[in-house]
Parts: structure tokens; sequence; C-alpha cells
């Protein structure tokens, strides 16, 4: 999930205000039994308590980059099943009714390695859970660029135990792929991350302002990046 998505996400209306998602779809050149069975979908993770708006997404995105049907409806039903397991993550940290936001987040980390116990470590370390969504998002981007998912937990818990900020949080990814970009190696990397470099400024100067060379954040690419799906084969 990407850092759009996220704010879209917290900003998103009540249910009821929710445009009919088969109409949408149908909108966007959809069949009908496929619209249908995504809308039956979206009903059944709603009543479940999990966001729909990811599943929206998720079909849209099959349906842009021009998949058959066929192929977009079961990764939207493991998709239903990963934002299953992440309400259940997020409940077992004692947050029996997480935002769909949050939600949203922990399903993401799942789906780049972020195991259940590493997602309570961020629970557990994030000030809100609006803090912890965008830790979870922040976690799953660093999974996603090859760092193991224990440094990439404890890179965004020891941001927050440190006093930083979520917009401090964000600048993780920047920072990470600006050393990828300088030619530093994963194991450097990850000795930097381990030894708390990531975000070596002090909390709440995350613009530049009092960071050493080097480390300024904001130059790197954007959460997600691009091209981060190495399977052209699959939405």
């Amino acid at each position: 999930m990407n850092t759009l998505l996220l704010l879209a996400l917290l900003a998103s209306p009540a249910h009821g205000q929710q445009p009919d998602l088969a109409a949408r779809l149908a909108r966007r050149g959809a069949p009908p039994d496929f619209a249908q069975a995504v809308s039956q979908l979206a009903a059944e993770a709603r009543a479940g308590g999990l966001p729909v708006e990811p599943l929206a997404d998720k079909a849209f995105e099959g349906l842009a980059k021009g998949y058959a049907p066929d192929r977009i409806l079961p990764v939207v039903q493991a998709l239903v099943a990963r934002l299953r397991e992440g309400r259940e993550a997020v409940v077992s940290a004692k947050l029996p009714h997480p935002p769909g936001a949050l939600v949203a987040a922990a399903a993401e980390a799942l789906g780049r390695g972020i195991g259940r116990a590493e997602i309570v470590e961020i629970l557990q370390a994030a000030p809100t859970p609006t803090d912890a969504a965008v830790g979870l998002t922040v976690a799953a981007s660093l999974a996603a660029q090859g760092i193991v998912p224990d440094d990439a937990t404890r890179a965004v818990t020891d941001a927050y135990r440190h006093g930083h900020s979520s917009e401090d949080v964000l600048e993780l990814p920047s920072v990470t792929s600006n050393w990828f970009a300088e030619g530093v190696g994963m194991p450097e990397v990850l000795k930097r991350i381990r030894s708390g470099g990531g975000l070596s400024f002090p909390p709440g100067l995350n613009r530049g302002t009092g960071a050493p060379p080097g480390d300024f954040p904001g130059k790197g690419p954007p959460i997600n990046p691009p091209g981060k799906n190495k399977n052209p084969h699959h939405p």
C-alpha cells in the first residue's frame, strides 16, 4: 500500500456514503458477473470489519492493466484473506475495533513478509493507531527494498521509541534508497539500520534541518516505487 492509499483510507467517508462498487466497476467496463462477484466480496469484508477500498483498488488496478476478470478475482479473494489476517493481528494487540487504514496497513505488511509478532511490536511502539498504520506501511516498504522483516520492524520501532514522528518515519525508505543509490551494499545498509542510523537526525527535524550530509531525507523515490512487483503476470 502506498502513502496516497494510506491517506485516502484515513480520510475515507463512512461506508454508507461509498458509491455502489458494482456500479463503479461497471463504469470501468467490468463484466456484470465480475462486478457482482467483487461487490459481494466487498460486502462480506465490510460485514467482517474489513476495509473495502483496498479490494476495489485491486480490482480497478487489474482492469486498468488489461487482465482478464478470471485472473483478477482470485487476487481480490487473496487480499480479503490477508485483510482478515491483518485485522486478527491488530485485534490481538488489544485494539478490538481497528480503523480500516490500520487493517489495510497490517495486510500490506503481511504481504511483504512482516509476521504477526512483528506487527504487534510496531503497534506497541507507535503512539497512536494512525502512527501504527504509517509504521506498518514503512516496514512493508523497507521489506520491498530487500531489507529483512526483522530489521525493517526494528527500524520503525526504534524510530518511534526514540521520539520520532510518523512524518520522520515516512522518510526511512527514502534514506535507505539513497544508500543503495550511493552504492552502499545490503550488509552495510543493515548494519546502519541495526545501529539506529536510518534516522540519524534529531526527532522533529526531518526536513533536512540538522541532518548530517548524505542522510537528508526526501531525496529518494516515494514509498512503494513503481515497478516493485517483479512478476508481470499478476495484477
